[in-house]
């Protein structure tokens, strides 16, 4: 047998390999490899998961957070103004005047509303001051608080919010008439305070306000006041 012979003998011994045919458009689809397909439906139910719970759950983290950011900027405010009344040691007679007629029945209650307006000015920048210090606070939301059940309740790992005090400070004075006993009226001068807040949550910012009221000045009236005071003291 010639060496030609031999090395065509050879050659129809080799096994033939096939080549991957190329898809090219037409035709069946290459198959997906199942690993991918389960990590591919996996990630959509998770997602599926995590926007369901968001839409259920955002809610009420809003809420309570909202709640304690109201408590925390409430103390602040309320020591702001507190500490800043008992440094000017306010007192009632500073703003109005009780006038009395020669039976001493109540003729009229004067109120000197530049030296009022120019104190709301001041407890305003006080109040604008303490909040610096806080303009950014962190709140903690447990997540057993998301859940309505007694054992689980401010338990858990918590979920982290941010508190931001944006726009401007509200600070307006309020006057309210109350009897206090026979032939007596306790009149007390209120600040109400409004303050916006963003709170910066996973997923979006959520808005709402702080609104508290506190007492600057009081008196109690012996004798009869009359009625115009009384109706716009009225709450």
């Amino acid at each position: 047998m010639g060496p030609w012979r031999r090395e065509f003998v050879r050659s129809m011994r080799r096994p033939i390999r096939r080549r991957r045919p190329v898809w090219t458009g037409s035709g069946p689809a290459p198959r997906i490899p199942p690993v991918l397909l389960t990590l591919g439906v996996a990630l959509v139910v998770a997602a599926s998961v995590i926007a369901l719970l968001e839409n259920k759950l955002r809610p009420v983290v809003a809420e309570i957070a909202a709640a304690q950011a109201q408590n925390n900027m409430t103390a602040v405010v309320e020591n702001a103004v507190t500490a800043d009344l008992a440094a000017r040691q306010v007192s009632y007679v500073d703003f109005v005047t009780i006038q009395r007629d020669e039976g001493g029945a109540i003729t009229a209650l004067t109120t000197d509303m530049a030296r009022m307006n120019l104190l709301r000015s001041e407890l305003t920048a006080a109040i604008l001051d303490a909040l610096k210090g806080v303009d950014v606070s962190d709140v903690q939301v447990p997540l057993g608080s998301l859940f309505d059940l007694e054992p689980l309740w401010a338990k858990g790992p918590a979920l982290k919010a941010k508190t931001m005090t944006v726009g401007t400070v509200r600070a307006e004075f309020d006057s309210q008439f109350t009897s206090a006993g026979v032939n007596q009226t306790l009149h007390r001068i209120w600040l109400e305070v409004d303050v916006p807040m963003t709170l910066l949550l996973p997923g979006g910012e959520v808005e709402t306000a702080l609104h508290t009221r506190l007492c600057v000045a009081e008196t109690v009236i012996v004798g009869k006041v009359p009625d115009t005071y009384l109706q716009l003291g009225q709450q």
